[in-house]
């Protein structure tokens, strides 16, 4: 096929040939790269259709704002980039998709940039593609599909792999280089593939009812939602609300702050709360990112199914407990200790498919402050992350995983974090 679908090309499309590629954006949609999304597969779907449907020149931003996200006729492009932002986001994970060998010599759906036309492109390595039949049926020719202007094969595929080499020698290399898979992508594409605002999660920094407050992690929580449930008067002074802790500790912000640094990549929209000034339905609205541990009651929630879990009391030590090895506490600390003679701490990171939240969520929770902050800090951090998929595997790269990270620590303040344990589920 051409490398540009005009209105005339499509036209002279069969109706076998509009039927493939409708059956390659079927496969486009039912994998991992757009499975999980509402918003990619509806934009992507419309446009190959209604170029398909020799509609492909009336494809412009406004045209599609209206249309497929029900903007109004006099929204501005400007303020609501939604089009772009989607287009970019579908042109990356297209991208994606035919890097893996297994989608290589299939039918390519392109975006070009700066377009919104989709083209119809040959496999990588200009097969035709062969449909597979169940053996009892006859079998279909390969059909290769071409435009009524394209001249012969044979004239123009020199011409194209010297344009390929020109590109590959220079710019255009670097840019399908950036379009490349990367672990950081593997980690955060479940996250990001969710409609919805991204939330994180923090937790207040709430008064401890001195020593002995909780013995165990499940009157951690309960504490949490009893202050959860106060109701402070409509009087209420500001120094009522700074008792009840509606302030955060320093490590869980910059925690969030080294996340911040890959979500903001994406364009979302963002918000922060307070575990316990936000509710199930504000956090089902779309992906959400849990900070801090002991003080995050849906931290400890959401772990507790899991393989590893917070355990302990203040009065001996706080430690992650492995359920096939509940007698070890090898990773704990007393958080009544000194924070002089700490000088370790421990955290577990998550990307869990949550059903009471029906989205997949992140964790970065320590035991103590330092570990919350290496937890976000891991995460952020590409080397650390391409660590995680090799001790992952990358056949295993989209299924939950939890892991428990340690630290060492210098007057509270964390140093890198290192793997010690994994599950992936």
């Amino acid at each position: 096929m051409a490398s540009s679908p005009t209105p005339h090309a499509i036209a002279a499309l069969s109706a076998e040939e509009k039927d493939r590629v409708r059956a390659q954006l079927d496969r486009l949609l039912q994998s991992s790269h757009f499975r999980n999304s509402k918003r990619y597969p509806t934009l992507l779907g419309y446009i190959v259709e209604e170029t398909l449907e020799g509609r492909g020149p009336q494809l412009k931003e406004r045209t599609l704002g209206i249309d497929v996200f029900g903007r109004s006729s006099d929204y501005d492009t400007a303020s609501d980039p939604i089009v772009r932002v989607t287009i970019a986001e579908i042109r990356k994970r297209i991208a994606q998709y035919y890097h893996e060998d297994a989608h290589a010599s299939e039918l390519r759906i392109e975006l070009t940039p700066g377009s919104y036309i989709p083209e119809f492109l040959p496999g990588r390595e200009h097969e035709p593609e062969v449909v597979s039949e169940p053996s009892s049926a006859p079998q279909i020719a390969p059909v290769v599909l071409e435009t009524a202007s394209a001249p012969p094969r044979r004239h123009w595929l020199l011409p194209v792999l010297a344009g390929v080499l020109v590109l590959l020698a220079g710019a255009g290399f670097a840019g399908w280089y950036r379009m490349r898979s990367t672990p950081m992508d593997d980690l955060w594409r479940p996250l990001f593939a969710a409609d919805g605002p991204i939330t994180y999660c923090l937790p207040m920094s709430v008064h401890r009812k001195g020593p002995g407050w909780a013995n165990t992690t499940e009157q951690a929580v309960a504490h949490a939602m009893d202050l959860a449930d106060t109701t402070l008067p409509a009087s209420g002074t500001f120094f009522d609300h700074q008792v009840i802790g509606e302030n955060v500790v320093f490590s869980d912000v910059i925690a969030m702050m080294k996340l911040e640094s890959v979500v903001e990549q994406q364009h979302r929209p963002v918000r922060v709360r307070l575990n316990l000034g936000t509710n199930l339905n504000e956090l089902r609205e779309g992906p959400a990112i849990f900070i801090g541990g002991l003080s995050n009651q849906w931290t400890l929630k959401l772990i507790d199914p899991l393989r590893y879990r917070f355990a302990g009391s203040d009065e001996e030590s706080y430690y992650i407990r492995d359920r096939q090895d509940p007698n070890n506490k090898q990773w704990s600390i007393r958080l009544r200790d000194k924070m002089t003679t700490i000088n370790r701490d421990y955290a577990i990171i998550a990307r869990v498919h949550c059903e009471p939240l029906g989205s997949v969520c992140l964790i970065a929770a320590g035991i103590g402050m330092s570990g919350t902050a290496a937890a976000g800090e891991f995460l952020a951090n590409p080397e650390h992350v391409r660590e995680l998929e090799r001790r992952i595997g990358r056949a295993n790269r989209d299924r939950d995983f939890e892991a428990v990270l340690t630290t060492s620590v210098e007057d509270g303040i964390a140093g890198p974090a290192e793997i010690v344990a994994l599950d992936v589920r």
